[in-house]
């Protein structure tokens, strides 16, 4: 059977299931809306502190701030202004939610218009274009579990959304046929995806050129999107000076990030051994029994480079250097439209059954493991939820919608105290540049404490405030920095979003040592005092030394102004 006669068959089924395509949109874009206007409340999950950069943006953005002109970025600075407009819209949306939908605003649109040129001719593939997406966009996890407890995954919200663009992208390249429509759609996806995460670009690279080499775009098109890609960034360069700043710190990330990018694709690789394993058997057996299908006057050499499994080595190549940069993804979704490809082409073909039967068994074995997982983590982190609690606290507002389990905040309440009454034990760890525990930031006791203590710290500098203290900027010796947020405050600019000392903070210039040097308040978490503070203190010494370092709580000393120590008594 020709897949002409696929696509012009069965004109009632047809109408069915391209209305099915548009309620899975509608079903995805409802759920969405939902879940943002409703006060939810997330599992607390490993490394959920990720989340609170998103809270650090949307001030530093509301202060006027650019991302990457006033201060350093580990990614695209249009994670940042998406997170914001979502909060900014859904005010009573829980943080890391907002953060992780945030993304819909752009990838939903765009799938949209692939949807509407796929389902004209072949609404069954639409539709199982339609489901995957609708299924990695809607749940905030990612697909491999780090941790033994059941929890929100606060990292690698960037992540997924770079693998949801790319699997958009993915969708567009194999499927679209509207040429005018193709051009427009990988202008904006590579923008896109520019803006959010360079990797994900580089990804995507690899599949435009296979796109290129395959005839499935044009020279001319892959031209226009070329300048309409530049004269986007050219506008956005003229207006904010932000993409200049942008490459900068992507240099300055590579200066930082010295380690083999061999072992680092090794790690990739291995690291989702399963998939790339069943995904290159798959193009094995494509190359064995699919010929290279060739169309009138189109020479042979394009032919072989539509092949399927060319492609499937094109986003199996693109999946592995992505996650080689990655620690927690929705791996490798960008082969579910190749492996659809695959399949469509296997069975349009004539006869050989048992390749057909072969070819559907390890393409399920690609591309399921991954959504299962995904389903399985979701499912496991919100039936926890039944036996866990709301956290308590006054002072955190949507921050704090999360729920824990009774036994960790038990923990945390022991370990607060061990920590209050031992603080040299953790300086000694410290100190030998090593934590408490190897997973310590994926503890849930720990990421219980970041917020119970903040709670306390917030509640002692309202009333500082309340009693006539006076200050206006605030950061942290930690990785995040939420207290800006929440105490609507400033942010001091040039310093680091997600301030890991060993991967995304750049040696400072004048302009950051000023920055901190004029900081009212500089804060140092205690409970445990940790090699990431010291190794950031001693980033920021030189323009910590006219500031005074005081006990606001048990759990944070903080370094301040003379004038502010006057008032608290230091």
């Amino acid at each position: 059977m020709s897949v002409t006669t696929l696509d012009q068959s069965a004109a009632m089924p047809r109408l069915g299931l391209a209305g099915l395509v548009w309620l899975v949109m509608g079903a995805l874009v409802a759920l969405i809306a939902a879940g943002l206007l409703l006060p939810l409340r997330a599992p607390l999950g490993s490394m959920y502190w990720d989340s609170f950069l998103y809270l650090d943006a949307a001030n530093r953005l509301g202060q006027g701030q650019v991302p990457n002109v006033d201060f350093f970025t580990p990614v695209g600075p249009l994670e940042y202004y998406l997170s914001t407009w979502t909060m900014a819209l859904f005010p009573d949306a829980q943080p890391m939610y907002a953060a992780n939908w945030s993304i819909a605003i752009v990838t939903i649109p765009l799938m949209a218009l692939v949807l509407w040129d796929v389902a004209r001719r072949n609404p069954l593939i639409a539709l199982a274009l339609a489901v995957p997406f609708a299924l990695f966009t809607l749940l905030p996890f990612n697909t491999t579990e780090y941790y033994s407890y059941p929890g929100s995954d606060g990292f690698g919200i960037y992540n997924r959304h770079a693998s949801q663009l790319l699997y958009v992208l993915a969708a567009a390249l194999m499927f679209v046929r509207n040429r005018s429509l193709l051009v427009a759609l990988v202008a904006a996806l590579m923008l896109v995806l520019f803006l959010v995460k360079i990797t994900g670009f580089v990804a995507a690279g690899l599949l435009c050129l296979a796109a290129l080499a395959a005839g499935r775009i044009r020279l001319f098109g892959a031209i226009a999107s070329a300048v309409i890609f530049a004269a986007a960034l050219g506008g956005l360069e003229l207006a904010t000076g932000m993409i200049s700043a942008y490459l900068a710190d992507i240099v300055a990330l590579l200066d930082i990030n010295d380690s083999s990018l061999a072992s680092r694709l090794i790690q990739g690789a291995s690291r989702t051994g399963g998939t790339v394993i069943f995904a290159g058997l798959l193009g094995a057996l494509l190359i064995v029994v699919l010929p290279a299908r060739t169309a009138a006057g189109q020479p042979l050499w394009r032919a072989v480079c539509d092949h399927p499994s060319i492609w499937l080595g094109a986003a199996l190549a693109g999946g592995i250097f992505f996650e080689s940069q990655n620690t927690g993804s929705q791996e490798h979704i960008a082969l579910w439209p190749v492996a659809i490809l695959a399949l469509a082409r296997m069975f349009a073909a004539d006869g050989n059954n048992g390749a057909k039967a072969a070819a559907a068994l390890l393409a399920a074995c690609t591309v399921l493991p991954p959504a299962v997982q995904t389903i399985q983590h979701a499912t496991r982190a919100n039936l926890a939820m039944i036996r866990q609690v709301p956290l308590e606290h006054e002072n955190l507002g949507a921050m704090g919608q999360v729920t824990v389990r009774p036994r960790k905040l038990e923990r945390y309440e022991r370990m607060r105290a061990h920590y209050i009454e031992y603080p040299e034990a953790t300086r000694a760890i410290a100190m030998r540049r090593e934590l408490p525990a190897f997973v310590l930031y994926s503890e849930h006791d720990f990421q219980i404490g970041l917020m119970k203590d903040a709670d306390e710290l917030v509640g002692e500098l309202k009333r500082l405030e309340s009693a006539g203290l006076r200050y206006e900027t605030i950061m942290t010796l930690d990785f995040a920095n939420p207290f800006p947020w929440l105490l609507g405050k400033s942010g001091p600019r040039h310093i680091a979003i997600g301030a890991d000392p060993y991967r995304a903070v750049p040696k400072p210039d004048a302009d950051v040592y000023d920055a901190v040097a004029d900081a009212d308040i500089v804060l140092e978490p205690q409970c445990p005092y940790r090699d990431n503070g010291r190794q950031l203190y001693g980033i920021y010494a030189p323009a910590l030394a006219g500031h005074v370092k005081v006990r606001l709580t048990d759990c944070y000393a903080a370094y301040v102004r003379p004038q502010i120590a006057a008032r608290l008594g230091g």
